[in-house]
């Protein structure tokens, strides 16, 4: 599927960018400014290639192989290929774009849909003239995905606060608590994928950023005001990107903690059920050493002919017994 952006003439003065969604026998319309494939077949593959006059990577190209660079420059187009966050945000899984910057228009190619990619598409529609040129509208996709990460980032925060909260509360509950601590280690691992998705992402994005500035920086000629822009919105999104990657790596940092946490209360849980074991049969040992001695056949018995002997042995079991429970109580160990 092909869907352009191009430039068209508004009911008043300004130029207006209409989206549009091309059919197998439509062409590609002057003036496109921005051409997202999304699944495309060779067919639609060759027809973005003639309007760009530049090869255009896609699996459905019979000699498509991978680069083995993820960014590079080839007779004045720069191929650029990065992870973005893909859908559903409460995943979120991230997805391969690759990003085409030619000088008539910027190429996008993508498998799987993407949110940022149809938030940026209402937001481009009403943005000013510099702002839709090739670098810009890569750039401004770059920074739409920025912020869903932010805001997944964001949601992450919220779910590890309430995993918190109800990990160090499930004492209070105790016929509970071992399905807290189970759901608990399943929503770290799901927290987990979703950040470790998240800063996969955003390394990818800041080696695509440092690749542009590096880029813009060593043409050598002076920029004119869209290049300023572009390049001013780069380091904007550079800077909020290292941000954000230090908010990832805090929140990383916070579910190993709470992983280490979850398993410490376990094995505390844990510890007391063989305490208690372990107390009941310190305190059923003395009276099975007693019911043993009284059990064995032996001729020579003594006891065996008292008239309260067996009145004797219970009670001394039953002394044997509850001494001990006392005593762990005086301990505070039961």
């Amino acid at each position: 599927m092909i869907i352009v952006h191009h430039l068209a003439q508004g009911a008043g003065p300004a130029v207006s960018l209409a989206r549009k969604e091309l059919g197998p026998e439509e062409a590609i319309p002057e003036a496109s400014v921005w051409i997202d494939l999304i699944e495309p077949t060779i067919e639609e593959d060759q027809k973005v290639q003639r309007y760009v006059g530049a090869a255009i990577p896609t699996r459905a190209d019979p000699d498509y192989a991978e680069p083995p660079e993820s960014h590079y420059a080839e007779n004045g187009v720069r191929y650029l290929q990065a992870s973005v966050p893909s859908e559903p945000e409460d995943t979120p899984d991230i997805t391969d774009v690759t990003f085409i910057v030619a000088p008539a228009a910027l190429v996008t190619v993508r498998y799987h849909a993407c949110e940022s990619f149809d938030i940026f598409a209402q937001k481009i529609s009403k943005a000013p003239s510099p702002a839709r040129s090739p670098d810009a509208i890569a750039v401004g996709l770059i920074n739409t995905a920025i912020n869903r990460s932010a805001r997944a980032l964001s949601k992450s925060g919220v779910s590890l606060d309430q995993i918190a909260s109800r990990v160090f509360r499930a004492k209070e509950n105790k016929e509970g608590r071992n399905q807290i601590y189970s759901d608990t280690l399943w929503d770290l691992g799901r927290e987990d994928e979703k950040i470790s998705n998240l800063r996969e992402s955003l390394v990818s994005i800041e080696r695509l950023l440092l690749f542009l500035m590096a880029d813009a920086n060593g043409d050598g000629g002076k920029p004119d005001k869209t290049q300023k822009a572009a390049r001013d919105a780069t380091k904007t999104a550079l800077r909020d990107l290292q941000s954000l990657e230090e908010d990832a790596s805090f929140k990383a940092q916070k579910v190993q903690f709470l992983l280490d946490a979850t398993l410490g209360l376990i094995n505390l849980a844990q510890n007391d059920i063989i305490k208690l074991f372990s107390v009941l049969a310190v305190i059923f040992m003395p009276p099975t050493v007693i019911a043993s001695i009284y059990g064995m056949n032996f001729k020579e018995m003594p006891e065996l002919e008292w008239r309260w002997g067996y009145p004797l042995a219970i009670a001394m079991m039953i002394c044997a017994a509850v001494l001990p429970y006392v005593f762990f109580r005086w301990k505070k160990w039961l």
